[in-house]
């Protein structure tokens, strides 16, 4: 059975517990949301023996049914959580969980969470045993036009009321991301309480902001201003800001850039691809200028740059990963350099 995170709650506490749960996807909000509530409720159900089996490296798959069989002497029911990570799992994975399926443990709830979506999950035999024997939650980003209604709940939910303005500064500036979003309201909620926020307040909460702020100064090196955007780097990292942080600001835009200039490669409509990639509204005509600068081809290349960056800032490739960034955030904004040819 699928169900959509938000019906999760009201079925746990209408139903009976299955043996199965399965998560997945690659929303990290949903699933720790998610996550917590199931672990929570069946706490209360007296499944006070928890266990957790983390596959990493050299993970040994006899260990599910290991711990399937045994329960601990001070415990009548069990909850385990078999947490994948990212990856599918290999072949000797797989069988340990089809035949965990075919005799669930009595007294226990598994969940098996796998952060991780691809849209041929679908087609596969695996993913399909999983769904048919599970209750399973795929967590995905909202789509755009969900995402102002998805605010409104969440800060109805601790007692804020904003008006439109307010909602869509929240919704602009976190871009989807409901991690983000969410963190923002919390703040907003330490800061001012329950009740009527303004737009003034929300702007102020927003601006003081970390992530907003390299949000800013991406938005600088979209519309092409050079000296502001070298200014705001250069103050980004006198201010300790991580370079993971500006690396992944600035992939993620580089990657979005990359899909829309495929797209309208293909005949796609701009305004299709916007909505399709989440670029909303007041940053659409940034984005659309700075997608005209290079060819799908060039900015996959400057997408391969990243990955050398990421490389730099874990150590394992030479260089000085500041300067690389500073760098490529140059190239994005439109400048070539050492006599670049831009195809």
């Amino acid at each position: 059975m699928k169900l959509k995170p938000a019906q999760l709650a009201h079925y746990i506490k209408n139903n009976a517990l299955p043996a199965v749960f399965f998560f997945v996807g690659d929303e990290p909000l949903q699933m720790m949301e998610s996550g917590d509530l199931l672990r929570r409720f069946t706490q209360q159900q007296g499944y006070d023996e928890h266990t957790i089996l983390t596959v990493e490296t050299g993970f040994d798959w006899q260990s599910l049914s290991h711990v399937g069989q045994h329960l601990s002497l001070f415990s009548q029911r069990r909850f385990i959580e078999l947490r994948l990570g990212d990856k599918v799992p290999p072949d000797a994975g797989l069988k340990a969980i089809k035949t965990y399926l075919a005799a669930p443990a009595e007294d226990t709830v598994l969940l098996i969470s796998l952060t991780k979506w691809d849209s041929k999950f679908s087609s596969r035999k695996w993913f399909n045993h999983l769904e048919q024997n599970s209750i399973t939650v795929i967590m995905r980003p909202l789509p755009v036009e969900q995402f102002p209604a998805w605010i409104k709940q969440r800060l109805n939910s601790v007692h804020i009321q904003c008006n439109t303005e307010s909602i869509a500064i929240i919704s602009e500036r976190a871009e989807g991301h409901l991690l983000a979003c969410a963190q923002e309201i919390e703040k907003l909620q330490l800061l001012y309480g329950e009740g009527k926020i303004s737009s003034e307040q929300v702007m102020e909460s927003v601006a003081d902001s970390a992530r907003f702020e390299v949000f800013a100064w991406i938005d600088t090196v979209l519309t092409g201003n050079i000296k502001r955007s070298t200014r705001l780097f250069y103050a980004l990292r006198a201010e300790g800001y991580d370079p993971v942080l500006i690396l992944w600001a600035l992939q993620r835009e580089i990657r979005t850039l990359t899909q829309i200039a495929q797209g309208l490669k293909q005949g796609v409509n701009a305004d299709q691809l916007c909505k399709k990639y989440y670029v909303w509204s007041s940053r659409k005509s940034r984005v659309l200028k700075a997608v005209k600068r290079y060819s799908p081809h060039q900015w996959q290349q400057y997408l391969q740059h990243a990955l050398i960056i990421d490389r730099m800032i874990k150590g394992i490739e030479k260089g000085n990963p500041w300067d690389a960034l500073l760098q490529l955030s140059l190239h994005v904004a439109g400048i070539h350099l050492f006599g670049e040819q831009v195809e």
